[in-house]
């Protein structure tokens, strides 16, 4: 396991804890994160690595922020989702955002049943897709189900250390 793979891991977990007890995630977690990979990355492969950490940062906070001004996102897990992958840099950092997102989604959907919401959920979800499939902001409806997304963050990256850990096996 990779130094910004086991960081990831540990500011994830930290992060998902604080979701689910407080709703939110601390700004001190997500900036000490950023800066942890921002070095790690520095040290581990030179300007080029620190380049494209930042890069990979601000590509994910620029669709984080989409996400996040159609509530569909809380802003700490934006920033949260946004630091790991930077610290996780590329490719590793893109597997870790498609593993987040496909969490997120089985995760919603596990939430919206235990809680008895799943249809209502489902007809939330057709509500803002379709205007957003036709050009038009979408409106959250007042009844949606809020969930802690940091834990489909540290599902993300858990999936990311299981799949570098199978891929280190596979290798001769």
């Amino acid at each position: 396991m990779t130094l910004p793979l086991l960081t990831v891991l540990v500011a994830s977990l930290f992060g998902a804890v604080s979701d689910v007890r407080t709703r939110k995630v601390p700004n001190v977690l997500v900036g000490s994160l950023l800066i942890f990979g921002l070095l790690e990355n520095a040290v581990l492969f030179g300007w080029n690595g620190l380049l494209v950490d930042l890069a990979l940062t601000a590509a994910v906070l620029l669709a984080g922020s989409f996400a996040f001004s159609f509530k569909l996102i809380g802003g700490g897990d934006m920033k949260l989702l946004a630091a790991a992958a930077g610290t996780l840099a590329y490719p590793a950092g893109i597997t870790f955002v498609l593993f987040t997102l496909l969490c997120g989604g089985v995760l919603a959907i596990a939430y919206a049943a235990l809680r008895g919401r799943l249809q209502a959920t489902f007809a939330n979800v057709q509500a803002a897709t379709l205007p957003l499939l036709a050009g038009v902001r979408p409106v959250r409806p007042e009844n949606g189900l809020a969930m802690p997304y940091a834990i489909a963050i540290f599902a993300g990256a858990l999936s990311t250390a299981a799949l570098s850990a199978a891929h280190l096996r596979l290798l001769p």
